[in-house]
């Protein structure tokens, strides 16, 4: 994620290996930029990554989507900007594939005859809402290329980490209990870690069952 944070304006870690980043004011063709993007990820880590390309959220996870299951054709990059690309991609494009839309939903929208990403992207975003949600409305929106869902900042690093584990048994013995302390410890060590950070103080607390009479 350094490695893209380092080439884009802003950057949202959406999980462990998928992230949004904000092109605005990128110069130069974005296909070309998205080329570079992955080559330096590939001679940096040797991870192949995909890319999508387009002026939404919903729109780029589609990009994304269409550029690896089409990888063969597209390099693994795709940008859905151009209007004629995006058309063809909505129009290709089964309901359920679209991020968000689970088996559940595409079945209730499929009684409406929305079966494409076209489909929804047509639909009228109101009625959507009325009937299913606002993240249903969002998704149509964005489809039709209107914006939604900003780009969110990264979580700021935890001033506090607490690992805890409740023994499904009474203990009488010194020894689980130190190894579970040893374990926990361990992995309390590991998120500070993830995050850069530094331990200024380590509280250990065990005690018995708040509701043991005993």
């Amino acid at each position: 994620m350094m490695i893209i944070e380092s080439m884009v304006p802003a950057l949202e870690v959406y999980s462990i290996d998928e992230a949004f980043a904000d092109l605005t004011g990128m110069p130069g063709d974005l296909t070309a930029f998205g080329r570079k993007l992955q080559a330096t990820m590939f001679k940096s880590t040797g991870i192949p990554v995909g890319v999508g390309i387009a002026r939404t959220k919903t729109l780029a996870k589609l990009a994304n989507h269409i550029a690896k299951r089409l990888l063969d054709k597209t390099g693994g990059v795709v940008d859905l900007c151009d209007q004629f690309k995006c058309d063809w991609t909505l129009r290709n494009t089964d309901v359920g594939e679209v991020w968000g839309v689970g088996k559940r939903m595409k079945a209730h929208l499929e009684t409406m005859g929305i079966k494409t990403a076209m489909d929804l992207a047509k639909a009228d975003a109101w009625t959507l809402r009325q009937k299913f949600s606002v993240v249903i409305e969002k998704t149509a929106r964005e489809l039709a290329g209107t914006p939604c869902l900003e780009l969110g900042e990264a979580d700021p690093p935890k001033q506090e980490i607490c690992c805890s584990r409740m023994f499904g048994t009474r203990l009488t013995d010194i020894e689980p209990i130190r190894e579970a302390v040893a374990t926990y410890t361990q992995r309390a060590a590991e998120k500070l870690r993830a995050q850069n950070s530094l331990c200024k103080k380590i509280r250990v607390s065990i005690r018995t069952g708040m509701f043991n009479t005993h």
